[in-house]
């Protein structure tokens, strides 16, 4: 699949999906028993929906206060320059308190979302950051699990 083509999923591939979003470590022949087919069109079916890039990985969500990340921060960066926005994309990934980041489009640059043991160095992070440009933060109180359900975008997209 092209890397701007949407997928043309039937009722079958969105349950699939619905299934593993619930569990992502559910076993092939649960979600088979779940959507009534077999095991090994559930296993080639989910293996063409990660070619495609439908499924573009699985991940561990951590509580980022219990292994000693208490600080948790979302930041605006409007950089200077072109070169202070290289220098940021090659720099962001490798930081260990960014967990993730997104370059964007309108009155910033990137938006992040980082974890610091403390506020000292959340100064430092942003002390860094202030070099390539205006820094906006906000400290996260409290993240609820949000997560939209397959099924419901999946009757959204069907119309």
């Amino acid at each position: 699949m092209g890397r701007n083509r949407v997928a043309n999923l039937d009722d079958i591939g969105w349950r699939i999906l619905e299934e593993l979003q619930k569990d992502p470590r559910v076993s092939y022949r649960e979600i088979s028993r779940r959507v009534n087919l077999s095991c090994s069109s559930v296993l080639e079916r989910i293996k063409r929906m990660e070619e495609d890039g439908i499924i573009a990985g699985y991940e561990v969500v951590l509580d980022t206060a219990k292994i000693g990340l208490m600080v948790r921060a979302l930041i605006r960066v409007k950089v200077k320059s072109l070169e202070d926005e290289t220098q940021l994309l090659k720099s962001l990934p490798e930081d260990p308190f960014v967990l993730q980041y997104w370059l964007v489009a309108g009155d910033d640059d990137f938006i992040i979302e980082a974890a610091f043991p403390s506020m000292h160095e959340m100064n430092s992070f942003l002390v860094k950051l202030w070099k390539h440009g205006q820094s906006y933060s906000c400290i996260v109180i409290d993240k609820p699990v949000l997560k939209k359900q397959i099924a419901q975008i999946a009757e959204k997209l069907r119309g």
